[in-house]
Protein backbone atom coordinates (compact mmCIF):
# COMPACT_ATOMS: atom_id res chain seq x y z
CA UNK A 1 0.00 0.00 0.00
CA UNK A 2 2.70 2.47 0.98
CA UNK A 3 4.70 1.59 -2.15
CA UNK A 4 1.78 2.54 -4.38
CA UNK A 5 1.13 5.71 -2.39
CA UNK A 6 4.77 6.78 -2.67
CA UNK A 7 4.77 6.07 -6.41
CA UNK A 8 1.60 8.13 -6.81
CA UNK A 9 3.14 11.06 -4.98
CA UNK A 10 6.35 10.83 -7.01
CA UNK A 11 4.31 10.94 -10.22
CA UNK A 12 2.72 14.17 -9.00
CA UNK A 13 6.11 15.86 -9.40
CA UNK A 14 6.70 14.79 -13.02
CA UNK A 15 6.78 17.67 -15.56
CA UNK A 16 3.37 16.76 -17.00
CA UNK A 17 1.78 16.83 -13.57
CA UNK A 18 3.49 20.16 -12.87
CA UNK A 19 1.91 21.61 -16.02
CA UNK A 20 -1.53 20.58 -14.76
CA UNK A 21 -0.75 21.99 -11.31
CA UNK A 22 0.39 25.27 -12.83
CA UNK A 23 -2.86 25.48 -14.77
CA UNK A 24 -4.80 24.89 -11.54
CA UNK A 25 -2.94 27.71 -9.78
CA UNK A 26 -3.65 30.05 -12.69
CA UNK A 27 -7.35 29.20 -12.47
CA UNK A 28 -7.19 30.03 -8.76
CA UNK A 29 -5.68 33.41 -9.66
CA UNK A 30 -8.46 34.08 -12.15
CA UNK A 31 -11.07 33.15 -9.54
CA UNK A 32 -9.46 35.35 -6.90
CA UNK A 33 -9.37 38.36 -9.20
CA UNK A 34 -13.01 37.90 -10.13
CA UNK A 35 -13.93 37.46 -6.46
CA UNK A 36 -12.17 40.69 -5.50
CA UNK A 37 -13.89 42.60 -8.28
CA UNK A 38 -17.37 41.33 -7.33
CA UNK A 39 -16.96 40.96 -3.57
CA UNK A 40 -19.35 43.66 -2.43
CA UNK A 41 -22.08 42.47 -4.78
CA UNK A 42 -21.69 38.83 -3.69
CA UNK A 43 -21.97 39.76 -0.03
CA UNK A 44 -25.06 41.85 -0.78
CA UNK A 45 -26.74 39.14 -2.85
CA UNK A 46 -25.99 36.27 -0.47
CA UNK A 47 -25.97 37.09 3.27
CA UNK A 48 -24.52 33.66 4.03
CA UNK A 49 -21.61 33.90 1.59
CA UNK A 50 -19.21 35.95 3.71
CA UNK A 51 -20.01 34.04 6.88
CA UNK A 52 -19.52 30.59 5.34
CA UNK A 53 -16.54 31.43 3.15
CA UNK A 54 -14.59 33.79 5.41
CA UNK A 55 -16.07 33.64 8.91
CA UNK A 56 -16.53 37.41 8.94
CA UNK A 57 -18.64 40.05 7.19
CA UNK A 58 -15.95 42.73 7.45
CA UNK A 59 -15.23 43.61 3.82
CA UNK A 60 -11.85 45.13 4.70
CA UNK A 61 -10.71 41.89 6.35
CA UNK A 62 -12.06 39.77 3.49
CA UNK A 63 -10.34 41.98 0.92
CA UNK A 64 -7.05 41.68 2.78
CA UNK A 65 -7.32 37.90 2.78
CA UNK A 66 -8.13 37.79 -0.93
CA UNK A 67 -5.18 40.06 -1.65
CA UNK A 68 -2.86 37.83 0.38
CA UNK A 69 -4.24 34.76 -1.38
CA UNK A 70 -3.53 36.32 -4.76
CA UNK A 71 0.02 37.23 -3.73
CA UNK A 72 0.54 33.62 -2.59
CA UNK A 73 -0.87 32.26 -5.84
CA UNK A 74 1.33 34.58 -7.91
CA UNK A 75 4.41 33.48 -5.99
CA UNK A 76 3.45 29.81 -6.36
CA UNK A 77 2.93 30.31 -10.09
CA UNK A 78 6.45 31.70 -10.38
CA UNK A 79 7.80 28.73 -8.45
CA UNK A 80 5.99 26.18 -10.63
CA UNK A 81 6.92 27.54 -14.07
CA UNK A 82 10.48 26.12 -14.11
CA UNK A 83 9.27 22.83 -12.62
CA UNK A 84 6.70 22.43 -15.37
CA UNK A 85 9.04 23.37 -18.24
CA UNK A 86 10.44 20.66 -20.53
CA UNK A 87 13.16 21.00 -23.16
CA UNK A 88 10.60 20.33 -25.89
CA UNK A 89 7.83 22.34 -24.27
CA UNK A 90 9.07 25.50 -22.60
CA UNK A 91 6.44 27.55 -20.86
CA UNK A 92 6.42 31.30 -21.11
CA UNK A 93 8.50 32.76 -18.25
CA UNK A 94 6.52 34.63 -15.64
CA UNK A 95 6.35 38.31 -16.51
CA UNK A 96 4.43 41.26 -15.18
CA UNK A 97 1.50 40.34 -17.45
CA UNK A 98 1.47 36.58 -16.94
CA UNK A 99 1.97 36.80 -13.18
CA UNK A 100 -1.49 38.34 -12.83
CA UNK A 101 -0.87 40.93 -10.17
CA UNK A 102 -3.92 41.16 -7.90
CA UNK A 103 -4.86 44.61 -9.17
CA UNK A 104 -8.56 43.76 -9.13
CA UNK A 105 -8.65 43.71 -5.33
CA UNK A 106 -9.49 47.37 -4.93
CA UNK A 107 -12.98 47.95 -3.50
CA UNK A 108 -13.45 51.12 -1.50
CA UNK A 109 -11.30 50.46 1.53
CA UNK A 110 -8.88 52.57 3.52
CA UNK A 111 -5.20 51.67 3.36
CA UNK A 112 -4.39 53.53 6.56
CA UNK A 113 -1.72 52.16 8.88
CA UNK A 114 -4.42 50.35 10.88
CA UNK A 115 -6.25 48.81 7.92
CA UNK A 116 -6.01 45.03 7.30
CA UNK A 117 -4.44 45.70 3.87
CA UNK A 118 -1.67 47.74 5.42
CA UNK A 119 -0.84 44.91 7.82
CA UNK A 120 -0.21 42.36 5.08
CA UNK A 121 3.34 41.16 4.41
CA UNK A 122 4.84 42.40 1.16
CA UNK A 123 4.66 40.25 -1.99
CA UNK A 124 8.42 39.73 -1.65
CA UNK A 125 8.05 38.46 1.91
CA UNK A 126 5.24 36.14 0.85
CA UNK A 127 7.29 34.78 -2.08
CA UNK A 128 10.28 34.10 0.18
CA UNK A 129 8.09 32.15 2.62
CA UNK A 130 6.41 30.15 -0.13
CA UNK A 131 9.72 28.95 -1.53
CA UNK A 132 10.32 27.09 1.75
CA UNK A 133 6.88 25.50 2.15
CA UNK A 134 5.26 22.37 0.64
CA UNK A 135 3.23 23.18 -2.47
CA UNK A 136 0.13 21.48 -1.07
CA UNK A 137 0.27 23.54 2.13
CA UNK A 138 0.48 26.74 0.07
CA UNK A 139 -2.54 25.71 -2.02
CA UNK A 140 -4.53 24.97 1.15
CA UNK A 141 -3.70 28.45 2.48
CA UNK A 142 -4.77 30.01 -0.82
CA UNK A 143 -8.08 28.16 -0.51
CA UNK A 144 -8.52 29.61 2.98
CA UNK A 145 -7.73 33.15 1.85
CA UNK A 146 -10.05 32.96 -1.16
CA UNK A 147 -12.87 31.42 0.89
CA UNK A 148 -13.10 28.35 -1.34
CA UNK A 149 -15.69 25.79 -0.18
CA UNK A 150 -16.19 22.11 -1.12
CA UNK A 151 -18.92 23.07 -3.62
CA UNK A 152 -16.43 25.09 -5.69
CA UNK A 153 -15.89 23.75 -9.26
CA UNK A 154 -12.14 23.40 -8.62
CA UNK A 155 -12.54 21.50 -5.35
CA UNK A 156 -11.73 18.00 -6.60
CA UNK A 157 -8.56 19.15 -8.33
CA UNK A 158 -7.55 21.20 -5.29
CA UNK A 159 -8.14 18.22 -3.00
CA UNK A 160 -5.77 16.04 -5.05
CA UNK A 161 -3.15 18.76 -5.30
CA UNK A 162 -3.17 19.38 -1.55
CA UNK A 163 -2.93 15.69 -0.69
CA UNK A 164 -0.21 14.87 -3.23
CA UNK A 165 2.02 17.84 -2.48
CA UNK A 166 2.42 17.88 1.28
CA UNK A 167 -0.68 19.73 2.46
CA UNK A 168 -3.34 18.69 4.97
CA UNK A 169 -6.72 18.25 3.31
CA UNK A 170 -8.34 17.18 6.59
CA UNK A 171 -7.16 20.32 8.38
CA UNK A 172 -8.53 22.50 5.57
CA UNK A 173 -11.91 20.79 5.84
CA UNK A 174 -11.98 21.28 9.61
CA UNK A 175 -11.17 24.96 9.19
CA UNK A 176 -13.99 25.37 6.67
CA UNK A 177 -16.59 23.58 8.79
CA UNK A 178 -15.74 25.47 12.00
CA UNK A 179 -15.30 28.89 10.38
CA UNK A 180 -18.91 30.14 10.70
CA UNK A 181 -19.19 29.10 14.37
CA UNK A 182 -16.35 31.47 15.26
CA UNK A 183 -18.70 34.44 14.83
CA UNK A 184 -20.13 35.92 17.99
CA UNK A 185 -23.85 36.32 18.59
CA UNK A 186 -23.36 40.12 18.59
CA UNK A 187 -21.72 39.99 15.18
CA UNK A 188 -24.27 37.58 13.74
CA UNK A 189 -27.68 37.45 15.45
CA UNK A 190 -28.66 34.34 13.43
CA UNK A 191 -25.94 32.35 15.19
CA UNK A 192 -24.10 29.29 13.87
CA UNK A 193 -27.25 27.14 13.89
CA UNK A 194 -28.34 28.80 10.65
CA UNK A 195 -25.26 27.47 8.89
CA UNK A 196 -25.64 24.40 6.71
CA UNK A 197 -22.20 22.86 6.05
CA UNK A 198 -21.53 22.14 2.36
CA UNK A 199 -20.99 18.58 1.26
CA UNK A 200 -17.29 17.80 1.61
CA UNK A 201 -15.44 15.98 -1.13
CA UNK A 202 -14.75 12.34 -0.56
CA UNK A 203 -11.35 10.72 -0.61
CA UNK A 204 -8.52 9.81 1.70
CA UNK A 205 -7.20 12.51 4.09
Amino acid sequence: MKIFLDADRRSAFLPGAMVALLDLVRRLIDYGKDLAATLQQRVTDDPFFARCAFGTRDLAVILARITRGLHCANALEARLVPLAARPERRLTPVTASSQRRPNAARPACSRSAKSPLAQLPTPEQIAAAIRRRPIGAVIADICRDLGILPNHPLWRDLQKAIMHHGGSYVRLLKDILTRPSSLSAEDDPLGPAAFRPPQAGTGPP
